[in-house]
């Protein structure tokens, strides 16, 4: 079978992209069951990593890749990042060292970037050398990103390996592409047949051997007993394991940071302090309780003869786990008449719901451990900020109580949180309107839209006593003073100002609840990485990553410069080489602005994913599946914006870049000012408008950001191709760092700070569009020297340029044209 260059070659990134995606969010799921949710967050920073250390490889050796032998090596680096993805997973299901070693996490994370580097290697090399086809080389890159987003929704219902697996195999197939794409010229060097067959039939045996016999099985998971586990399932969002039963109760652990017990049905639930609002209102509904999860507030709910209870759960993996395997055990729970079971956001279903609540029940799964390490900060809350509480309330009938549930730990920020959404909805002395009691290191708050009387808090006193609750807040009783002035003035940090956690309750700009680190104490804790680690592994997590990706990009931005010494050494102890024309590919005035340029794009592409993404998700209002939706769309148009610049002459593309930037600023600082108003707007809205919605918002920054790229690959491409490579391992490498900052800043500012951010990452970009050929600065010599002949069909680079020899020690590379 012979096919067209340059069907071989698009068709290759195009499945490449898609192992690519398949594998980081594969691998994501993988880390956050094995090591914890923070570092589901820097594996998905890992690809970036990974392509900035491929192009930069490249800059340095670019004879590793290059004609003639460029399809030959594209198909090799293929089939070796599918090896070096079965590699990753058969490490990880090895059971090493404890999940905290840090040798051994460094050891996990080199060896599943190892296969993002080939690939990034091989994209590097298929933009170097096909410049001129880069407008549909990224839009097919981004759709085959995309795709992979797709069939990472439907693989990791098979288990997060398997998933990974699936992108081993789609790597193997991006070789066959370029295999084929090797014998579609006469004069291309042929890739390895064998290599690539191997790796293609490798991967599908190994598939297909789990399929039929599972012999993956992942070491090291984060639960208490895996000796006790019965069941394990994987969802789109988490690894569901079920523990056998015990006294009548079989514990759910989702990721390991979250716990629900699911109760056999005979079993009568034990009281909880979350159930104080039936002590009030007794059999009076309707009642909402937001987070089903194994059932037990639904079943304390029947158990106080409430008859219409409202369940909303968002993870599809719990409810088939309720529905399924454990349907009979819990006697068909989310099937009775009583129970009206809702998939989505408790949010917003709170308010679309035509009916007023007499009871809403917001619990509590987050484990003792997650809470107390700060595995959980990076986890954003919408439920628990100024807002969503605001609306909560709103939805209560006058006489109604809303009761939140946390650990004892967090009580106190729970406290000033409630106390400001009653504040804002209008109560005098929001003292009047709480209750809160405690038990097994959790406690829960009563929240009422009008005053609790005398004879509410002592029946609340009363059931906290029958039941042996410790009472933490009540009216008359604030228990300590630091929570007599929480309730008492608006601001938090005047009410504790030597607090050691921040208790300035979360908004829908800072969602981060579980983030409690106050600013003043922030650079010190940085320097602490001891208590970091114990303490904060979020922050520990994110600050390892923005250290190994800035040190990259800081190491990647000076090989243009120590590559220039190299050669000037080189070239004195040589005679020949010092009457030789000088190194190509320098960083001079253009080159230097080619990469700030590039990386300023990387940071606010990046900054700006962080930010739109995630109101993105809130706006689709799909269970389990918002994640696929948003990135779809999100690749598509990003794709579909570099598609758009084909038609931008190269002496045009200056011009375009820098307008496409100011744009770009204009949208982040609207976006800064209204984004949150309208995602909570939205919540009130029907499924289509908020994907209306959805679109309206991540289709214009798709289509502006995704044209910057192409537009700069234009732009370098004309005046010196060298760089190509190091232009996109800075852009690359800098959205990784910026990833880690971005989150950083998101916790400590919120997310319009982080807009704010990307609109000034994007001025950077517009300051530092790389000049057009025709306006360059006058090139040197050997820069000036004419094309050989034969060497201008179209995607071929000027001749010399190939080698990228910016340390002029590289040997001089033939030069072909790559697609044809």
């Amino acid at each position: 079978m012979r096919v067209s260059q340059r069907s071989g070659l698009f068709s290759g990134v195009a499945a490449l992209a898609c192992a690519t995606v398949l594998l980081e969010i594969s691998l994501a799921r993988i880390h956050a069951a094995m090591f914890g949710e923070p570092h589901a967050f820097v594996t998905l920073a890992l690809s970036l990593v990974g392509a900035g250390v491929g192009g930069a490889l490249l800059y340095l050796a670019p004879s590793l890749v290059c004609p003639p032998a460029l399809f030959a090596r594209m198909a090799a680096l293929s089939s070796l990042s599918s090896g070096a993805t079965l590699a990753a997973i058969i490490l990880l299901a090895q059971r090493g060292p404890a999940p905290g070693s840090l040798p051994w996490l460094a050891l996990v994370y080199a060896a599943c970037t190892v296969p993002f580097a080939l690939a990034g290697l091989a994209l590097a090399a298929a933009i170097r050398h096909a410049a001129a086809e880069m407008p549909r080389l990224y839009l097919l890159d981004l759709v085959g990103g995309a795709l992979g987003g797709l069939a990472a929704a439907a693989a990791l219902r098979a288990g997060a390996p398997r998933a990974a697996l699936a992108a081993a195999i789609f790597f193997a197939v991006a070789g066959v592409f370029f295999y084929l794409a090797s014998r579609g010229r006469e004069g291309e060097q042929r890739a390895q047949g064998g290599l690539v067959a191997t790796f293609v039939l490798g991967s599908f045996v190994l598939l297909a051997g789990d399929l039929g016999a599972p012999w993956l099985k992942l070491a090291g998971l984060r639960r208490t007993s895996p000796d006790r586990t019965e069941h394990e399932a994987w969802s789109e969002r988490s690894l569901i394991t079920v523990d056998r039963p015990r006294a009548g109760t079989a514990m759910m652990r989702i990721d390991s940071v979250a716990a629900s017990p699911i109760l056999d049905a005979k079993t009568t639930p034990p009281p909880q302090p979350e159930d104080m609002a039936y002590a009030l209102h007794r059999d009076q509904g309707p009642a909402l309780v937001v987070g089903a999860g194994g059932g037990r507030d639904l079943r304390a709910a029947l158990k106080a003869g409430q008859k219409d209870v409202y369940a909303v759960e968002s993870d599809r993996g719990v409810v088939e786990v309720m529905r399924g395997r454990y349907a009979e055990f819990n006697g068909h729970l989310l099937d009775k008449p009583e129970v009206h079971l809702v998939m989505g956001d408790g949010r917003s279903f709170a308010r679309r719901a035509p009916l007023l609540f007499r009871n809403i029940v917001i619990p509590s799964a987050d484990t003792a451990e997650a809470s107390s390490t700060g595995a959980l900060a990076l986890s954003e809350s919408r439920l628990a900020t100024v807002e969503g509480i605001g609306d909560f309330l709103s939805r209560l009938l006058p006489e109604g109580t809303l009761v939140v549930s946390r650990a004892d730990g967090d009580f106190d920020r729970l406290l000033a949180l409630t106390a400001a959404a009653l504040r804002r909805a209008g109560a005098a002395a929001p003292k009047d309107h709480l209750f809160a009691c405690s038990a097994a290191q959790r406690t829960a708050l009563l929240a009422r839209r009008t005053p609790l009387a005398r004879a509410d808090i002592e029946a609340l006193r009363r059931h906290c006593r029958r039941h042996k609750f410790s009472e933490a807040f009540a009216p008359d009783r604030a228990q300590t003073p630091v929570r007599d002035r929480l309730v008492a003035v608006a601001d938090a940090r005047a009410a504790a100002p030597d607090a050691r956690t921040d208790l300035t309750p979360p908004t829908d700009d800072r969602p981060f609840f579980s983030y409690a680190v106050p600013a003043r104490r922030l650079p010190a804790l940085l320097g602490d990485w001891k208590a970091l680690r114990a303490e904060h592994t979020a922050v520990f997590a994110l600050s390892a990553l923005l250290a190994v990706a800035s040190g990259l990009f800081a190491l990647a931005a000076l090989l243009p410069a120590l590559a220039a010494r190299a050669g000037r050494l080189l070239r004195r102890g040589d005679a020949a080489a010092a009457a030789a024309p000088p190194p190509r590919g320098r960083a001079g005035g253009s080159g230097r602005r080619a990469l700030a340029f590039f990386a300023a794009i990387g940071v606010g592409f990046a900054l700006v994913e962080l930010a739109v993404f995630r109101h993105a998700l809130l706006l689709l209002d799909l269970p389990s599946h918002e994640l696929p939706a948003a990135l779809v769309i999100l690749l598509v148009s990003a794709g579909l914006g570099g598609l758009l610049t084909a038609r931008v002459a190269p002496s045009a593309a200056a011009g375009v870049s820098a307008r496409v930037a100011e744009a770009l600023v204009v949208a982040a600082a609207l976006a800064a000012v209204g984004l949150v108003p309208l995602a909570r707007w939205s919540l009130g809205l029907g499924s289509f408008p908020r994907a209306v919605l959805a679109l309206a918002l991540l289709v214009p920054f798709g289509l502006l950001a995704g044209s910057l790229a192409p537009l700069g690959v234009k732009l370098v491409s004309a005046v010196s191709p060298a760089l190509l490579p190091l232009c996109w391992a800075l852009g690359a490498l800098a959205g990784a760092a910026a990833m880690a900052l971005g989150a950083l800043c998101a916790m400590n500012l919120g997310y319009s700070a982080l807009l704010l951010g990307a609109g000034l990452a994007y001025l950077l970009a517009a300051a530092t569009v790389p000049p057009a050929a025709a306006t360059a600065p006058a090139l040197d010599d050997a820069e000036r020297a004419p094309p050989r002949a034969g060497a201008a069909a179209a995607g071929d680079p000027p001749p010399g340029e190939a080698t990228g020899q910016a340390a002029g020690a590289q040997p001089e590379v033939p030069e072909a044209a790559p697609v044809a």
